[in-house]
């Protein structure tokens, strides 16, 4: 994170071409985080767009206080619940686990990927985000609650919660 933090020290002191090494380094990740919420990829594609713009303009803003991937994924994460509250739009979809060998093994995989996703599915949605920020994006769990605006007490409860009910629902197939 630290090379991080001089991007951004280098962007907000005006070097676009470190806001634009910034970018490049986490335009899919935010893409993917909004999909999260989105279910579409041309409009999570969008509100990643959005996102990077918000920055770029109220650069200002940004503290130090969190990760720029942090303080990213929480404008993604914003600005995904306020298209959903604009569009009247429903919940998560849920993410996919990606992995590439051979066509057999990427058979197996999609559908050891659908069988996921359709699991996943039946979890709460705040059960999906916090497995998605921990376990899939390699979140710490300071970072998690400053997404998803909870403690860090509340994220280790709702992170154990998740991870035991997808258990169960997986031992239960």
């Amino acid at each position: 994170m630290n090379e991080d933090n001089d991007l951004v020290y280098s962007f907000i002191n005006g070097d676009d071409t470190a806001f634009e090494a910034l970018v490049l380094k986490y335009r899919q990740a935010a893409i993917q985080f909004s999909i999260q919420f989105i279910h579409d990829y041309h409009i999570a594609e969008d509100i990643a767009q959005e996102s990077f713009a918000s920055i770029y303009v109220y650069k200002e803003r940004f503290n130090f206080k969190s990760s720029f991937k942090t303080y990213l994924f929480t404008i993604v994460r914003n600005k995904s619940i306020d298209y959903i509250r604009k569009n009247n739009r429903v919940s998560l979809e849920e993410f996919e686990v990606i992995d590439e060998n051979g066509a057999e093994d990427l058979i197996v995989k999609q559908e050891e990927k659908i069988y996921l996703k359709e699991t996943m599915n039946r979890l709460k949605d705040e059960y999906k985000i916090a497995i998605y920020l921990i376990d899939y994006n390699d979140m710490s769990y300071s970072e998690a609650a400053r997404i998803m605006g909870k403690s860090v007490v509340q994220i280790k409860v709702l992170i154990y919660r998740a991870r035991k009910k997808l258990k169960l629902l997986l031992q239960e197939e």
